[in-house]
């Protein structure tokens, strides 16, 4: 269940090629084994879907902030050009 934990992945990923190399001769004779390294493709299968959808949610928002940044840049643009760049608020005469 740890396999997917990702501050335990590179340790993990080397122990499941280790026992994939030592299990591989029983792969198909033992219902154990079999199921074992079903629930492990299970697992590592759940864990690739759940990163795929995270990768679509940060495209997701990088064009949602680079939208707002184009606005912003834009918004301030306008500003500048109508001379509303100065602060509001600041009266300098006591």
């Amino acid at each position: 269940r740890r396999v997917i934990e990702p501050r335990f992945t590179p340790i993990l990923v080397t122990v499941a090629d280790m026992i994939t190399d030592i299990y591989q001769p029983v792969v198909g004779q033992s219902v154990i084994v079999d199921r074992q390294f079903l629930r492990l493709q299970e697992a590592i299968g759940k864990e690739i879907d759940y990163q795929e959808d995270l990768l679509e949610v940060l495209g997701m928002m990088d064009t949602l902030f680079a939208t707002f940044t184009k606005k912003r840049d834009t918004c301030l643009e306008e500003n500048k050009s109508n001379g509303l760049t100065e602060p509001i608020g600041t009266n300098t005469s006591n």
